[in-house]
């Protein structure tokens, strides 16, 4: 089974744990981790802007991916969230047994 980890931004602490737990709580992540504030600086609609923002990370099968983009798409504010995936290629035999779980 392949793991991976998805990572998105949130604008605040609440929609990180918002979404964090909706995906928990339905089984799709393993779990959510939400780290301290950061600075984002990007371009938007042709202006530089400058956001603060939370790193939610999640753990999670492959084959659940579009599933939880699903649900980051639905319930994020951002009319483009960040929902990127990259792939799990170390992992001990402990914490491969807690995420298939």
């Amino acid at each position: 089974m392949e793991h991976i980890e998805i990572v998105t931004t949130c604008p605040n602490e609440s929609v990180a744990q918002r979404i964090g737990r909706t995906l928990v709580e339905a089984g799709l992540a393993a779990c959510a981790q939400i780290s301290a504030p950061i600075t984002s600086v990007y371009r938007w609609k042709g202006a530089i802007e400058t956001a603060q923002e939370y790193y939610l990370v999640l753990k999670a099968k492959q084959t659940d991916f579009q599933a939880i983009a699903d649900v980051i798409q639905r319930e994020h504010p951002y009319e483009v969230p960040e929902i990127i995936a990259r792939p799990i290629t170390h992992i001990s035999d402990s914490y491969r047994s807690w995420l298939e779980e």
